[in-house]
């Protein structure tokens, strides 16, 4: 192309943009763009009759909305699909500048079925994106579970999201087990975890949790080198399960379950336990709360399974330390309401325990919980042997993903190395008679 050819096309694309005409669902505002970027998928009630979307734009739009349709192969989709208003929050950035994310509630969907979605301002639309709503009865089904990505984001994370998702497709969630970022206020980490990502971010729910460097706050910000709150992004980015302690107002949502096909999934912000640097005011406080949410949330879980998400270990492997503290009140209840299974991070190294109680080994078929810690990032840690005696498998140096797989009568978790290749499995078994934990306290 001459230089002639380049001017004529530049002049011809700038007309375009200065007139508003959409190019490839990008509109100029100014220099900012109603194109819908970031899409994250999450829930707005129940999972087997409703979805949640968020989504940004770095311009102002006046008609946020979603269309939903059932998924045919037409590809006449906005026919019938139907439309929903969405909610729009202006988000400030650091160290300046301002966005718009945008939140639409997919609610009345039939159970176990494949919709497709986009979302958009009426003009310029995302494309259609997939997914599945959960049945309304327990039945067996996949998802994924991730430590620590935080670093690493841009370059060696990503094939740790296509190698879990190839191998499996069909997972209906990602459990997230805290550290996403390195830090939470920066706006440029957001953008390379969502692309790392890609489309199934928008394809697969996530169910995350705070981690420490989830919660860093800005340089120069009141107690910048203090944590307990999410950055105003994280709440941005997901849209998560409101059924957390009511009386913590906005740390509320650091603290959610949610139920699925026999699953019930307790997701805590476990920093005003285990890290010294919460802001010691509010400790007590948010503990006290926080502890009898919990007692709830696993007293009155009608499931057959509980899986709790947290971010520092109870029994961790790295490093000098030893959250004792956390340990002995979140250990207590896990062990009162036999929780299966609890997935962790922090480390940064992989970890499976032996079905544990009171922190002793015990035999398959007694009362006890299996403890697991993960990496999907680069930041590796080396390991101790501290736990030695409560640790069935410890690996140090690989990212990893795992596969967890739910039936009735087990949950088979398999553990992969960012390469595919098997590192490590095991199942957790209860016997068909065994009723829900709530029942058999």
């Amino acid at each position: 192309m001459t230089c002639t050819h380049r001017r004529i096309v530049c002049a011809w694309i700038t007309a375009l943009l200065v007139a508003g005409f959409p190019l490839g669902n990008l509109t100029a505002q100014g220099g900012a763009s109603v194109a819908p970027t970031r899409i994250v998928l999450g829930w707005a009630g129940s999972p087997a009759t409703s979805q949640a979307v968020t989504w940004r734009t770095t311009a102002a739009i006046a008609t946020p909305q979603a269309q939903v349709a059932l998924d045919v192969a037409s590809p006449d989709l906005a026919k019938s699909a139907t439309t929903v208003a969405a909610h729009s929050t202006a988000v400030d950035l650091y160290p300046s500048g301002t966005v718009y994310h945008h939140v639409a509630r997919l609610e009345g969907l039939r159970p176990a079925t494949r919709y497709l979605y986009r979302v958009g301002d009426g003009q310029a639309w995302s494309e259609w994106l997939a997914f599945v709503t959960a049945s309304d009865q327990p039945a067996p089904f996949r998802f994924i579970y991730l430590g620590d990505a935080q670093n690493g984001l841009a370059d060696v994370f990503p094939r740790t999201i296509r190698a879990a998702y190839a191998q499996a497709p069909d997972a209906r969630l990602v459990v997230d087990a805290g550290d996403l970022l390195a830090e939470g206020y920066d706006d440029h980490l957001w953008d390379d975890w969502i692309r790392a990502f890609g489309f199934v971010a928008g394809s697969v729910p996530n169910l995350p949790v705070p981690g420490n460097h989830d919660e860093h706050r800005a340089p120069g910000s009141p107690d910048a080198k203090k944590v307990l709150a999410v950055s105003s992004l994280w709440n941005a980015h997901f849209s998560l399960p409101a059924n957390g302690p009511a009386d913590l107002g906005p740390l509320a949502s650091q603290f959610y379950f949610l139920d699925y096909q026999g699953v019930r999934f307790v997701c805590l912000d476990v920093n005003p336990f285990a890290n010294e640097d919460y802001v010691e005011a509010e400790r007590a406080r948010v503990q006290a709360s926080v502890m009898a949410w919990l007692r709830l949330a696993l007293a009155n879980n009608p499931n057959r399974w509980t899986i709790v998400v947290q971010h520092q270990p109870l029994y961790d492997v790295a490093k000098d330390r030893d959250y004792a503290e956390m340990r002995a009140v979140l250990g207590a209840l896990y062990d009162e309401f036999h929780v299966d299974l609890v997935l962790q991070g922090h480390d940064h190294a992989y970890a499976r325990s032996f079905r544990l109680n009171a922190g002793r080994r015990v035999g398959d078929h007694e009362p006890g919980t299996v403890y697991m810690l993960s990496v999907s990032g680069s930041k590796m840690y080396p390991v101790t042997e501290r736990q030695e005696g409560r640790m069935a498998k410890i690996i140090e140096g690989i990212q990893l993903y795992h596969v967890v797989s739910v039936d009735e009568g087990r949950l088979t978790v398999e553990s992969f190395g960012a390469d595919g290749r098997s590192v490590d499995s095991c199942q957790i078994a209860k016997p068909l008679a065994t009723q829900s934990h709530a029942t058999r306290r």
